[in-house]
């Protein structure tokens, strides 16, 4: 019990490195998990376009494609007549869009030639742009048809000015509620505290274990008594209990950030978050198993949770990873703790719950269990023969 109280005591020593790890947590944490957050809902929703509109003809059809555009999209001056210097205006984002209905158009169209009957301007870095001049297509299509058909022209332009603004309006229902490839918050929350989560746990619980270390209070509990697996099971569980405070913690800031975007998988995301506790204590143990300095301590702890970072999906999604990088990443624990986030992200809530899922977790465990018995290993080692 004494071995245990003095580690728990050892911990006000790392109280600001807890804060700093925290505040950048919930800092950088938050601010990738919105700017990463997509969801069905807004998946199909209608963009409007800031287009300048210059008509050149001044007919009663070019004056009803800018009615329609109009009520369909956001119309502004072009504040030029000069096509360099719109298209500078588009290339700068002033508009979005720039659209030049030339002298004759009207007539043009009459005789059922649709084809370069505008000019546009638009980078084409959007699907709302590309999507725009596809629209107005199929405006000019439209009314060449009912033309066709013998329609007046009043009555032609009525009929698509209806049809156009009517399937503009249009709302996409989505039916399949999978939401695969839509990331949620707590998935990118969760997935960055894989970073702060190991840090925290390697540096803070390796630290606290390293008064173990001193010469004197090793001297003390050597003559003590105390078998060696007591003591170190005494250590184990002191490590155990401060992790589990510290995970505690994490999970409660993700709760308290995320209230507008809760939903019902979060309780699967704490348990694959707890189960990376122990991979984290386990890495703790080993580091501080090898050196006694805290700066060593520091530099071994970010050598290994940033190269798994970037390796393992959490500040890079391992889609944009190669194929080799990804396979070598397979053989870190960051790697089945980011891909457990992503089947509960991907995965119907009431079959999160599955072989699959459990075998991420124990993987995990078997990560921990590693590191565990390597530091076990080096510690009884260095005992042995007084190093």
């Amino acid at each position: 019990m004494s071995v245990f109280n003095a580690i728990l005591k050892s911990l006000k020593a790392n109280i600001t490195t807890i804060i700093v790890y925290l505040t950048i947590f919930t800092v950088f944490g938050n601010m990738q998990a919105k700017a990463t957050t997509s969801t069905q809902e807004s998946a199909f929703e209608e963009v409007t376009v800031k287009v300048a509109v210059t008509d050149n003809d001044n007919s009663k059809l070019s004056q009803a494609l800018v009615d329609y555009l109009t009520e369909t999209q956001e119309v502004v001056a072009p504040g030029t007549d000069d096509p360099q210097v719109m298209n500078d205006n588009v290339r700068f984002a002033i508009y979005d869009y720039a659209l030049i209905i030339p002298a004759g158009f009207e007539e043009q169209i009459k005789s059922g030639d649709v084809e370069d009957a505008l000019s546009y301007i638009a980078p084409g870095t959007t699907a709302s742009q590309y999507l725009l001049t596809e629209k107005l297509n199929d405006y000019l299509q439209d009314v060449v048809v009912y033309l066709n058909s013998g329609y007046s022209e009043n009555e032609s332009i009525s009929l698509t000015h209806d049809q156009m603004v009517k399937l503009s309006n249009t709302e996409a229902t989505v039916i399949d509620k999978s939401e695969e490839n839509h990331r949620s918050y707590y998935s990118g929350m969760f997935t960055f505290n894989g970073y702060t989560l190991m840090m925290l746990l390697c540096v803070c619980c390796a630290c606290t274990l390293t008064f173990m270390k001193n010469r004197d209070v090793n001297n003390r509990i050597s003559v003590s008594g105390m078998h060696f697996f007591t003591r170190n099971a005494a250590s184990i569980a002191a490590v155990i209990f401060i992790g589990f405070a510290i995970t505690t913690v994490a999970i409660i800031v993700i709760s308290l950030m995320g209230l507008e975007y809760a939903n019902t998988k979060f309780v699967f995301y704490a348990i694959d978050t707890y189960t990376l506790m122990f991979v984290g204590l386990g890495m703790a143990y080993f580091i501080c198993s090898i050196t006694v300095n805290e700066n060593l301590i520091n530099m071994v702890a970010n050598m290994f949770v940033l190269s798994m970072s970037f390796l393992c999906g959490v500040f890079v999604d391992t889609q944009y990873l190669s194929a080799s990088i990804v396979k070598a990443a397979h053989f870190m624990p960051l790697y089945w703790y980011t891909t457990a986030i992503k089947f509960i992200n991907d995965t119907p809530i009431n079959n999160i719950w599955s072989r699959q899922f459990a075998s991420y977790l124990l993987i995990e465990v078997l990560f921990a269990m590693i590191f565990f018995a390597a530091g076990l290993i080096i510690t009884k080692k260095k005992e042995q023969y007084a190093i």
